[in-house]
């Protein structure tokens, strides 16, 4: 704390790294103008405690431990704040002030999360601009964003302007500069107020979570005295207002006064110890198996019944709910614990769906839009909801319940609920939830359909 806290003064010379005579070494895209707790500096096979006024080179990897909060501000007035247990690398960070729109700006998320307020050179050269993630790139349209990831999830918040995310893979290579614009490719926009851009690995492209309610979000990591957006925002105006020559403003934030916006699900990583030379980061523990299974006793329109639900129950696995022809079945679940608080919202993983005509049986396979899990812990309550579209007819699916503790954490709707509702959680901390469904509408049409989720 007290390496992080201790001023040191400290000249940046812009155009020293942009001369065509200055003598060869790493490029500075930036200032420290707040470190606390453990953090960590890597740059040119040197690993060192980052501290307060240090300069950020090009190729630094800037890492933090669980009580670390790094604020930067760039080079081109930009600002980043990395959270505790990130690690950033600034790959490339070439930024020319008397041509900012030759600027090339290309960043690593590793894991962790991290805010960026974008810079003179990344509002004029956006198609130069690109985040990586483990699973995704972003690129961005003038933009102050949030950015959370781990080795299989990166989701992403916007406060103004906007992103657009790209799965990594054909068409997007890690290797590549500026925003990928695929047909995977989804934006998002400050005006879509209280949504998230997600995308899990494997697949498709990303998907737009809404969360209207503060209860979909996971809690916040740290009470707040002092909104991070305001003192973000402060910290790139004095930078703006800051003779190239002078040593950066400090915005006086202390650690109770800063906020996660944005926070990690808790199927993230396990917080890392500070890293050291000597004590390496642990590597990403591996996703669980999955737990829970669905199947179908009969045939839907072309599709043919299933034996696995079947095989799995003389296996041992438990069966969990049943909805028409649709069952569910989940491994024992032994060692599993809940989180004791708190509401966390699930991913959809899977979903199939079918909207039968009550009248003549006729089954009309389904798609699924705007999908919806929201497991509030401690109240032992869920609330979940989905679009099934069919013949050009939009089907509302709106189910709650309880989560059944005498059960080991199975889901059943209650008199409230328009669906019925029949599922289960698993995974040794409740990360993963699955059910069956059945609503009627009318009388006329029944939707009937199985989800897997994960967190």
């Amino acid at each position: 704390m007290t390496g992080g806290l201790a001023a040191v003064t400290l000249s940046v010379i812009c155009s020293c790294a942009f001369a065509q005579n200055a003598p060869a070494g790493p490029t500075v895209i930036g200032n420290a103008v707040v470190v606390v707790g453990h953090a960590s500096l890597e740059e040119a096979h040197r690993h060192a405690p980052l501290a307060r006024g240090d300069a950020i080179a090009q190729g630094s990897t800037i890492e933090t431990g669980a009580d670390g909060y790094v604020y930067i501000t760039t080079v081109d007035q930009g600002f980043i704040s990395v959270r505790p247990n990130s690690s950033l690398t600034v790959e490339r960070y070439e930024y020319d002030p008397t041509a900012p729109e030759r600027t090339v700006i290309k960043l690593v998320l590793h894991k962790g999360i991290v805010r960026e307020i974008s810079g003179k050179g990344a509002q004029a050269a956006r198609e130069h601009y690109r985040m990586n993630t483990p699973v995704a790139a972003l690129g961005v349209r003038g933009t102050d964003f949030s950015v959370f990831t781990d080795s299989n999830v990166t989701r992403a918040e916007v406060r103004s302007g906007g992103i657009v995310m790209t799965p990594l893979g054909e068409g997007c290579a890690a290797t590549g500069i500026g925003p990928c614009e695929t047909p995977a490719a989804v934006q998002l926009f400050a005006t879509q107020r209280n949504a998230l851009l997600q995308l899990n690995r494997g697949s498709a492209r990303p998907i737009v979570i809404e969360a209207k309610h503060s209860q979909l979000v996971p809690d916040p990591a740290a009470q707040a005295q002092k909104n991070e957006d305001n003192t973000a925002r402060a910290a790139a105006a004095s930078a703006a207002s800051t003779p190239a020559a002078q040593a950066p403003v400090d915005p006086g934030v202390a650690p109770v006064e800063l906020t996660f916006p944005l926070s990690p699900p808790a199927s993230s990583t396990p917080p890392a110890t500070s890293t050291s030379p000597s004590q390496p980061t642990q590597p990403a523990q591996p996703p669980e198996t999955q737990q829970i299974f669905w199947g179908r006793f009969e045939p839907l329109a072309s599709a043919p019944a299933t034996t696995t639900i079947t095989a799995l129950v003389q296996q041992g696995s438990e069966q969990v709910g049943t909805a028409g022809p649709y069952a569910m079945t989940r491994t024992p679940q032994p060692d599993m614990v809940m989180p004791a608080s708190g509401s966390i919202k699930f991913t959809l993983q899977f979903a199939e769906a079918y909207v039968i005509n009550s009248t003549t049986g006729q089954a009309s396979a389904a798609t699924i839009s705007n999908p919806m899990l929201c497991i509030t812990f401690g109240a032992n309550t869920f609330t979940t909801s989905l679009t099934a579209t069919a013949n050009g007819v939009n089907y509302a699916i709106k189910g709650q319940g309880a989560i059944q503790v005498n059960t080991n954490g199975k889901l059943a709707s209650d008199y409230t609920s328009q669906a019925i509702i029949a599922g289960a959680l698993a995974g040794k901390n409740a990360t993963q939830a699955g059910y069956v469904f059945s609503q009627s509408f009318n009388g006329k049409n029944t939707v009937v359909g199985a989800t897997l989720w994960s967190r």
